[in-house]
């Protein structure tokens, strides 16, 4: 059986100084050539992705912004899916949650929207680029983004959560990264997107089965993608709420050849090291 193989970057198939590891790219491109499709599953921006995606050699889509870009950037022919939040709805969030944003950002193509731009959220979330960052009133925003993500004062966590449910409980979902010294962390993203939305949509672009999915992921972003694939993979190091939804764990971590090592012994592919 053919397998559509797919991978988190930051914190699985990348190191912790988010790099891949040759024995990772060697893996891969082995399953490429028994005619398995490998496709890279991220949160980053697809700037921030491209450079992961050309290092291993793909030509597969790409999955970025949790699910909210998908593309092929080597099939001019492949029609890119990007969802975007409405306008509106950004527009009235940021008034309802301006008095208590630390600092709100979103990336599109090398741009950084942002409001307060905090140099710190670049250590959160990799691929962003301080280097052309506009920076405004979200309830100004002429563009739309696929995704906010919001530093607030953690004692508005309650507040912001209670607002977007029941503001726009049907459009938007929130997702809690961490606390942190006083602060708390949050993506807000339409709630049909995700990284498993979007996998599902490859499998019915490659004709392909649910039995024939597998996923690697270890942050809370990849809590759908994984609890979704049939063969659901957390990284070791991962956060428990992946680990709650995993069918299996790999035994060696990001840093550890992880993914390869697992991918080695459940193909039976030869370790040439």
């Amino acid at each position: 059986m053919k397998y559509l193989i797919a991978c988190d970057l930051d914190g699985s198939l990348l190191n912790k100084q988010g790099q891949l590891i040759q024995k990772s790219i060697r893996v891969l491109n082995q399953l490429r050539n028994e005619g398995h499709i490998v496709v890279l599953a991220t949160g980053r921006p697809y700037e921030g992705a491209i450079p992961k995606y050309m290092e291993i050699g793909l030509d597969t889509p790409l999955i970025t912004d949790n699910g909210g870009f998908i593309s092929n950037p080597m099939d001019s022919s492949f029609a890119r899916q990007k969802t975007y939040m409405p306008l509106p709805v950004v527009h009235e969030l940021f008034k309802h949650t301006k008095d208590y944003i630390i600092s709100a950002f979103f990336s599109d193509n090398e741009i950084v929207y942002a409001y307060k731009y905090d140099k710190k959220l670049e250590e959160y979330f990799n691929g962003i680029n301080s280097e052309h960052v506009i920076e405004c009133e979200f309830s100004n925003l002429t563009v739309e983004p696929t995704g906010l993500v919001y530093l607030i004062d953690s004692k508005y966590m309650k507040t912001l959560e209670t607002y977007v449910d029941q503001a726009f409980g049907d459009t938007l979902s929130q997702r809690l990264w961490g606390v942190d010294n006083g602060y708390a962390l949050y993506e807000i993203y339409l709630k049909h997107i995700s990284k498993s939305s979007a996998l599902t949509y490859l499998l019915d672009y490659y004709s392909m089965k649910k039995e024939q999915l597998i996923a690697f992921g270890d942050g809370i972003n990849d809590v759908e993608m994984i609890r979704d694939a049939h063969l659901g993979v957390a990284m070791i190091n991962g956060v428990d709420e992946v680990k709650a939804v995993c069918k299996d764990m790999t035994q060696y971590s990001h840093d550890e050849d992880g993914i390869a090592k697992y991918l080695i012994k459940y193909f039976n592919l030869k370790d040439e090291e």
